[in-house]
């Protein structure tokens, strides 16, 4: 494991748009929120409000006991490190581009939108009996400073462990509608290979991937073509791959 990749509770504050002292006020919690505080008992999933003023959760329901084997009081208690303790190594290491892309398009949307928005990726996490369970983590931030931050988190994570066929994390981002529905609006996908390649490399990866050529993507990155197909060779050698194609498979099976 890369311990500089590691993302630390520090950061994390800082991610979200707070400075590195810890707020000293608690959050008003409007009334529909309140009404998800009343946790349901599910055999597949649990519930969480995590308060990002104080970086600690506020509230888990005690079904996380079914899926990964620990009471809630230890997450209450021992913090958000103890949380991340048990996120499977490899996992963690992407954790801060993650939530860089999450607070990146949070900050990016209006402040008056920002409590419509979901956000979703799958984690590997690993039980009280050392085994992991693939969770799908999804939340919306329901409480917010004057000024824009986020304070409360509500967080939903089911087990979605028969269904995931890769260890990529895909991270989504879908906006309620006024018809009452969410709308995919954001998708990306984080992988360990994939963090190996540059910023304009993955850029080209992602348009190689849509089909398009060495032509077409100089001219939608304002790109000369030689500059184009020198991303394509690194990609092709980072990967191991022996040409384009090869490359986006692999990627795309990890």
């Amino acid at each position: 494991m890369n311990l500089l990749n590691i993302l630390s509770t520090g950061e994390l504050y800082r991610l979200a748009g707070y400075s590195t002292k810890l707020q000293q006020f608690t959050p008003v919690v409007p009334n529909p929120v309140s009404e998800s505080y009343k946790f349901a008992e599910s055999a597949t999933g649990y519930q969480a409000v995590f308060n990002w003023t104080f970086m600690q959760y506020q509230s888990i329901s005690p079904s996380i006991k079914k899926i990964l084997g620990y009471d809630a009081a230890m997450f209450l208690n021992r913090g958000l490190n103890f949380a991340l303790s048990v996120v499977h190594p490899a996992d963690l290491e992407l954790l801060r581009e993650i939530h860089k892309a999450i607070f990146n398009f949070y900050y990016s949307t209006p402040a008056e939108q920002r409590g419509k928005l979901r956000f979703s990726y799958n984690i590997r996490m690993r039980t009280y009996d050392n085994n992991y369970v693939t969770m799908l983590r999804q939340s919306s931030f329901v409480s917010f400073t004057n000024d824009g931050k986020p304070t409360l988190e509500y967080i939903n994570c089911t087990d979605i462990t028969g269904f995931k066929f890769n260890n990529a994390i895909n991270l989504t981002v879908h906006k309620l509608s006024p018809g009452g529905t969410y709308v995919l609006c954001h998708e990306t996908e984080f992988s360990e290979l994939s963090q190996t390649l540059s910023k304009r490399e993955k850029e080209v990866l992602e348009l190689a991937k849509q089909g398009f050529t060495s032509k077409e993507i100089a001219g939608k990155l304002y790109l000369c073509i030689e500059t184009v197909k020198s991303h394509r060779k690194h990609i092709i050698a980072k990967t191991g791959g022996g040409n384009m194609a090869a490359a986006i498979n692999k990627i795309a099976r990890l």
